[in-house]
């Protein structure tokens, strides 16, 4: 697996409609590696966020243009109007920051949950068994702060998916918390079993779902809703495209 944080970029996908100019909509990104959700590569964005946005422009008319920043920087570019659109998004996230401003979330685009993938032989362990636990630095286990600030769980941070996953692999830390679609498929990606780690469902965490946001432009976000409850097949397809 490559670096996880990339350096800041963008990249353009255009299509040009028959009867007039596209709009061109810059769309703030993360610039890490997250797939099968997306990945920013250094030059261009893909996974399944890129294909649905990208299926989106297609069929409404816009020319997209990709800014990928660092998590942090990326809520304040979306806040402050910098990008127009933010993918992905939850009202949830960051809202000290966003308290105030206006911003208009789409519909759910994809579930995303987030939790403790452990070795199969630990399956159904109680939550006291956690005592090492995995994070990737700038992803947060919230439902997991109550036990870290207590002193309950010791937090092992690390740069990268891939080196999260070896240390659960090896046995170095009790439990990776992640993104379960996001483990499986750095599990293949470094020549494991999808099924090496497993989700705990028995142990905290979290269920989420990504949106498209937008503190600018709004319409854009409601013709995106529309497209989607239009199209339930395309994006059918793009789940099953990427295991989803």
């Amino acid at each position: 697996m490559k670096k996880l944080i990339a350096a800041l970029g963008l990249a353009t996908v255009s299509w040009i409609p028959t009867a007039h100019s596209a709009e061109t909509l810059v769309v703030g990104v993360e610039n890490i590696e997250y797939l099968p959700h997306y990945y920013w590569d250094g030059d261009s964005y893909s996974g399944f966020g890129a294909d649905v946005l990208n299926r989106f422009a297609e069929d409404e008319g816009y020319t997209l243009t990709y800014r990928a920043l660092p998590i942090s920087r990326l809520m304040q570019a979306m806040v402050n109007g910098d990008v127009d659109l933010k993918y992905p998004d939850n009202a949830f996230w960051s809202a000290d920051l966003k308290e105030g401003k206006s911003i208009t979330y789409s519909a759910p685009v994809v579930e995303a949950i987030d939790g403790v993938m452990v070795l199969p032989e630990n399956l159904g362990q109680p939550v006291e068994s956690i005592e090492r636990l995995g994070t990737v630095l700038g992803f947060t286990a919230f439902a997991w702060m109550d036990r870290i600030q207590s002193g309950a769980v010791a937090l092992t941070e690390n740069s990268s998916f891939s080196g999260m996953v070896r240390q659960a692999l090896a046995g170095r830390i009790d439990g990776a918390y992640a993104n379960q679609d996001v483990v499986r498929r750095v599990l293949t990606d470094i020549g494991m079993e999808a099924e090496a780690l497993v989700f705990d469902e028995g142990l905290p965490h979290s269920v989420s779902n990504y949106h498209l946001s937008s503190a600018t432009h709004s319409e854009v976000v409601e013709k995106f809703d529309a497209w989607m409850a239009a199209n339930p097949d395309v994006i059918a397809e793009l789940k099953s495209k990427h295991g989803l």
